[in-house]
């Protein structure tokens, strides 16, 4: 453990500082000309299907909702950090990723995405682009809920495949189905129009991706270059000091963002007073 606490130290230290120095992602303003689809004015909330969730099962994986849960703090903690350093380099697009499966990379992304959308005028949009294992909509215990691979597949449009859950100002692009073609459709125009459409139209301050591990596939390799910054969630004890290091070898031509170390035993963290 200490070894993997060791090497998320010298990640952050070292692609983390010089996040700020590297060239933003500028996918989304670069690929807005090719999109002569892409509508100019702004969806209004009714226009997404309303879904509810099930709070009751929050707990079973690890989503907070209860304002008393001392976890949520560290959450709050990750949202200003993960907002302060995109507002500064104009940043709107996030992609949350992990080295393998299992370090709860979902879970951030969605306990990121309800602490965002507390924060008034800060409307994340949350988007399951793990086509492996889409686990976001199952997670927030939604029922029959769009897949946003509708989307790709040219079968629905983008308005219709995103639902507004009973959460504070957070917009919600599921998935329940599974497909071998990720990377095809995560390098195709329709990833392009999500990217201008969600930073644009839904007038959203950030667009949060959970992503497939990236030793697993090359379905987020591919999506990579289309994204601002990247957020690395590594899992205390489980994560192996080898899969990190491949994975900041795999992101050293991405702005990482920041480091997460997931799983860390309560008696480590810090502020345990507050």
């Amino acid at each position: 453990m200490d070894r993997i606490r060791q090497a998320v130290t010298r990640a952050r230290s070292g692609n983390i500082e010089n996040a700020a120095t590297k060239p933003a992602a500028h996918a989304t303003t670069q690929n807005a000309g090719s999109i002569k689809h892409a509508s100019n004015h702004a969806i209004r909330d009714d226009q997404f299907a309303s879904i509810a969730c099930d709070f009751e099962k929050f707990g079973d994986h690890r989503i907070i909702s209860n304002e008393q849960d001392p976890v949520l703090n560290a959450y709050r903690v990750l949202r200003t950090r993960v907002l302060q350093k995109m507002d500064a380099a104009g940043w709107k697009t996030l992609a949350v990723v992990s080295p393998g499966a299992g370090a709860g990379k979902t879970v951030t992304a969605i306990n990121l995405a309800i602490s965002i959308g507390s924060k008034t005028g800060s409307r994340p949009i949350l988007a399951d682009l793990d086509f492996y294992r889409p686990s976001v909509g199952r997670y927030l215990g939604f029922r029959e809920f769009p897949s946003v691979l509708d989307f790709f597949e040219g079968k629905r449009d983008l308005n219709e495949v995103t639902v507004r859950p009973d959460l504070t100002d957070v917009l919600v692009m599921p998935n329940e189905r599974v497909s071998r073609r990720g990377a095809e459709f995560l390098t195709s125009d329709r990833a392009d129009q999500l990217i201008h459409t969600a930073t644009h139209d839904y007038q959203s301050q950030i667009v949060i991706f959970d992503m497939s591990p990236l030793l697993g596939c090359d379905d987020t390799i591919a999506f990579l270059p289309k994204v601002d910054c990247v957020l690395l969630v590594a899992a205390s004890g489980q994560t192996r000091v080898p899969e990190l290091k491949e994975a900041k070898r795999i992101l050293s031509k991405s702005n990482i963002i920041g480091t997460v170390l997931n799983k860390s035993p309560r008696a480590l963290m810090p502020n345990q007073y507050y």
